[in-house]
């Protein structure tokens, strides 16, 4: 009954809603001297990392020391034998012989990274995200869809899903529309968790036939969710919609409450940092690189680790109580900008003002260039000239008239290896300007 442990951990995290955020900011700083100081004497790669950058857990003797510590980039990682990072070790000094799980990143930035779980680390992950549903209404014994890149989960069926608990019916995005809208009715789901375009390709097939199917909860994730997809789903579904954000390296990040104002960080399990591009905190309001410590990952650690998200962090204390900081928005990737020729970034979220064209069924904004972005479109009906025109002119407003805009009509858009289609790819090698205002 080793999912036991989740639910006591569980417990203990719901408790930590009702903190402070004084308590909340002592509660990260032990955590983070600790998880610092066992890194370090027990990661071959965090000691070799740490003495080559000249730092010393000793310099951690405020919360504030933590931009002391130095940044970690994913390619750093990546390059690096997994075995390198555990921190659990034998008495030779090699890897402990424990029920390693092995999981990889989604590799939709073109190179995915190796994790090495231990048990430990999946309680607390599996523990965030039932706390974030449960914010959302989600009970134990309701019926969950999952729409994302695969129909099958890491750890497979579990026992207590027999009998009733934490049911889970997985099914793939890149399968079609109407099949999984035809398992929907069959699963009566009251609580969907997908990624955007998977629920909402079944949304605008609602819409379009002018029917509704009443599904009470959805939650979103692994992508951005921009207002007129969320305004999709209400229509369709007649749900209340709540936005998740997580990655594989850390599990979940932030979730939206009743209250829809703002996305809850889980400052209990993390800390959470929004950097400019000299590695600078940035004022709330304005966007930076998120930079993540999990302070939970004893066994594989993240900490000050750069996951290649852009956010935008708001002040205040959000009107349901809870105290945990609030994200305003999570921007999409460092790539997902595209670069115009004055040297400005402006962010991929502009161009949601597309996703208004009752013609256009999908699309993609491609800068190989940097004088021009391609336009690829996924139609519903063959556009007419003077439609097209008019969709090149808006995409042209939306680049402040800086760049060409070469309109190319595809059969379909098609996945990347995590099962996402990516509305926005600059392959632009650049990371020197800051974002336009």
């Amino acid at each position: 009954m080793r999912w036991w442990n989740t639910y006591k951990i569980l417990h203990d995290m719901k408790e930590k809603l009702h903190w402070s955020a004084a308590e909340i900011r002592r509660y990260q700083f032990w955590k983070l001297r600790q998880i610092v100081r066992f890194a370090y004497h027990n990661s071959p790669f965090y000691r070799e990392f740490y003495d080559k950058a000249g730092f010393s857990p000793d310099q951690v003797v405020s919360f504030e020391d933590i931009t002391k510590i130095p940044l970690l980039q994913k390619k750093q990682i990546q390059e690096t034998d997994p075995s390198h990072v555990v921190t659990q070790r034998d008495e030779n000094g090699e890897p402990a012989d424990l029920d390693w799980m092995v999981e990889n990143t989604s590799g939709s930035t073109g190179r995915p990274l190796t994790i090495k779980r231990t048990w430990g680390d999946l309680y607390h992950i599996k523990a965030k995200i039932i706390r974030a549903f449960s914010q959302t209404g989600f009970r134990f014994y309701h019926r969950q869809a999952v729409i994302k890149s695969s129909a099958e989960s890491l750890t497979g069926k579990h026992w207590f899903e027999r009998l009733g608990i934490l049911r889970k019916y997985w099914m793939a995005v890149t399968v079609s529309p109407e099949f999984n809208l035809e398992s929907l009715r069959r699963i009566r789901p009251q609580h969907i968790h997908a990624y955007p375009s998977g629920v909402l390709a079944i949304a605008e097939l609602l819409i379009e036939r002018g029917q509704t199917l009443d599904i009470p909860v959805i939650c979103t994730g692994a992508e951005v969710l921009d207002h007129i997809s969320r305004e999709k789903l209400q229509e369709a579904f007649n749900a209340e919609i709540f936005d998740l954000y997580g990655t594989r390296e850390v599990g979940n990040i932030s979730w939206e409450c009743p209250a829809h104002n703002g996305m809850h960080v889980n400052e209990d399990a993390l800390i959470l940092e929004l950097l400019d591009e000299s590695g600078a905190p940035v004022p709330d309001g304005e966007e930076g690189q998120v930079v993540v410590t999990y302070l939970d990952g004893m066994d594989f650690p993240f900490i000050r680790y750069n996951i290649g998200d852009r956010a935008i962090r708001m002040p205040g204390i959000c009107s349901c109580g809870i105290e945990f900081s609030r994200l305003k928005q999570v921007t999409g990737r460092s790539d997902s900008r595209i670069r115009l020729p004055s040297g400005k970034w402006i962010s991929g979220l502009v161009f949601q003002e597309l996703r208004d064209t009752t013609w256009l069924n999908a699309f993609r904004i491609v800068q190989d260039d940097e004088k021009a972005i391609k336009l690829q479109i996924a139609v519903r009906s063959k556009p007419q000239k003077r439609q097209l025109d008019a969709l090149v002119k808006k995409t042209r407003k939306l680049v402040q008239d800086e760049l060409d805009v070469i309109p190319e009509i595809v059969d379909k858009l098609e996945y990347d290896n995590s099962g996402k289609i990516k509305a926005v790819v600059c392959n632009l090698t650049s990371d020197d300007a800051p974002l336009s205002k």
